[in-house]
């Protein structure tokens, strides 16, 4: 016999007793504990133990599993799955799986765990799923069933998925939130997504206005948004609650009224200065009021605290955007998309990096690549429209800001850049039409953003010989922009047209009171004051 085994003696086996019912509820609840205090080794450690005890029960096992997936060992939790043969036995069980194949982007073999229809096995054994008073497992299923078509770029069958979730249950909110957030929806659908909505059944009262006041939020001509924050203030107590100011604000931005939503955005990073909702909102205010030191603080911080984030390099491409370094934007923006690719506001940014260095085709492919991804939004198509026109393209230019008028048909700069393409088409009285409702879709509200608009239904009035008519809207134009050299230059042409030379000139003056070395200006004053001294010389003669 060894010295080992004569200094310590084998101890002599004794049967195996089974652990109490009070023994294993305990470990239960530890093990839900340390997965709530996010001591997942310590959770997986005594998970495992707890399996051994209880001889496999479904419940441990599925806590195991769950430890796995939170510590982010995804291919080790599908594999305890279906070594145990639980993929089959339980939706939850399946879900999980789902889950973390989606984790390691395994996304077809996802789709085979949960099917692709309601007609899997899994959607047929919906009922067996327990459900306590959290998300109903139906709407779980169709939900990561969406991003998985969204992951692989199947729009169509994602949008179709993520209404399936809301319908399964109203309180899938990550649902909304892909549809809404990620522009998966043009204004129709939105519109009949609340109808249905306002149909299903919900506990909470206040869910069906808080979801409408997020489907509103980027609607240009409802002012429900107001009404809605409002109402969920006084009669749910929802006071000053940041959700409801992020829309409020998204809803001022989308209106031209940047310092109004620049107020809201500021009130709520003061709170959260990480609250990711709010601020794109707040850096494309920024960027509009041209706050550079402020952008430039936000950029900083947000690197320092998210150096992986999308909207951190986001920040930093609108500093160099509003400083007009354009290669350095457009750098930074390139980043942030391949950080976050469904993140529309970098790519309207990195398209607009390139049009404003006139390298047009490049523009357009950020363009179309925004229109592929964000169906539902008509801000990339208006692009595509605008830098049409801006080549003098006027048909392509017509033809993709009437597919943004089908989508959003409530944005006054469609009908704005629509009148521009039938001015310059010679079609006059169409443009001051779509002038006229672009004006109309404003409601007066942040006039100064439509000085262009004013203009340019003066110019449609003064070329249909409609000369009190487009005098009248120079001077709706100088309320809103009365420093503006070119109106007055307009208005003196204007009455110069009708032969008031006296107005004209005088106008004129003003115009160069501003600007003295405007070349055209000088050249009609001139024309004005010789047509002038040959109209009095006339005068002169016939006395």
């Amino acid at each position: 016999m060894s010295s080992f085994a004569l200094e310590k003696p084998m101890a002599t086996p004794t049967p195996s007793s089974s652990a109490s019912t009070e023994s294993l509820a305990s470990l239960r609840k530890l093990v839900s504990s340390c997965i709530q205090q996010h001591t997942y080794d310590a959770a997986i450690f005594f998970a495992d133990k707890l399996t051994t005890l209880s001889d496999g029960h479904p419940d441990d096992m599925f806590l195991l599993a769950q430890a796995y997936f939170h510590k982010k060992e995804y291919r080790r939790a599908v594999h305890f799955l279906r070594e145990n043969n639980l993929l089959k036995s339980s939706i939850r069980f399946a879900l999980l799986a789902a889950q973390c194949l989606a984790g390691m982007k395994d996304w077809e073999e996802c789709l085979a765990v949960i099917g692709e229809d309601e007609k899997s096995a899994v959607e047929r054994n919906v009922e067996a799923g327990t459900t306590d008073d959290g998300i109903d497992l139906k709407a779980s299923i169709c939900l990561t069933r969406g991003k998985v078509y969204e992951a692989l770029e199947n729009r169509e069958r994602a949008v179709r998925w993520y209404k399936a979730a809301l319908k399964a249950d109203l309180k899938c909110f990550e649902a909304l939130s892909c549809l809404v957030d990620k522009r998966m929806l043009s204004y129709q659908e939105q519109r009949a997504l609340l109808q249905s909505l306002q149909k299903q059944s919900t506990e909470f009262k206040w869910l069906k206005p808080m979801y409408e006041l997020k489907l509103k939020q980027h609607e240009m001509k409802s002012n429900n948004v107001d009404k809605l924050a409002k109402s969920l203030e006084e009669d749910f107590k929802f006071k000053n609650n940041l959700e409801i100011l992020t829309s409020q604000a998204s809803q001022h931005y989308w209106k031209n009224r940047f310092q109004k939503a620049y107020d809201v955005t500021k009130t709520i990073v003061e709170r959260d200065p990480f609250h990711h909702s709010v601020l794109p909102v707040h850096i494309c205010c920024l960027v509009e009021l041209k706050m550079k030191t402020q952008l430039f603080f936000c950029a900083h911080h947000l690197v320092e605290a998210y150096p992986t984030s999308a909207i951190s390099w986001f920040a930093v491409a609108s500093y160099y955007y509003l400083i007009k370094k354009y290669e350095m934007a457009r750098r930074f923006f390139h980043k942030a998309i391949q950080l976050q690719q469904y993140f529309a506001p970098a790519w309207i940014g990195f398209g607009h990096s390139f049009a404003l260095k006139d390298e047009s085709d490049q523009a357009m492919a950020a363009y179309r690549t925004a229109t592929r991804l964000f169906r539902g939004s008509h801000v990339p198509l208006l692009c595509m429209g605008i830098e049409h026109l801006r080549t003098n393209s006027l048909g392509p230019a017509r033809q993709f800001l009437q597919e943004a008028r089908l989508i959003c048909p409530t944005d006054p700069l469609i009908f704005h850049e629509l009148g521009v393409v039938a001015f310059k088409g010679s079609e006059f009285k169409e443009a001051k039409d779509f002038f006229h409702m672009a004006l109309k879709l404003t409601a007066n509200e942040a006039m100064e953003a439509w000085e262009a608009t004013f203009v340019n239904l003066a110019h449609a009035y003064r070329k249909m010989g409609n000369y009190p008519e487009a005098i009248n809207y120079y001077h709706q134009a100088l309320s809103v922009a009365p420093k503006s050299p070119s109106i007055y230059t307009s208005l003196g042409f204007t009455y110069h047209l009708q032969q008031n030379l006296d107005l004209a000139i005088q106008f004129y003056h003003k115009a160069l009171g501003i600007h003295p070395r405007d070349t055209m200006t000088n050249d009609l004053l001139k024309l004005a004051l010789k047509d002038a001294m040959q109209s009095f010389a006339k005068s002169v003669t016939h006395l």
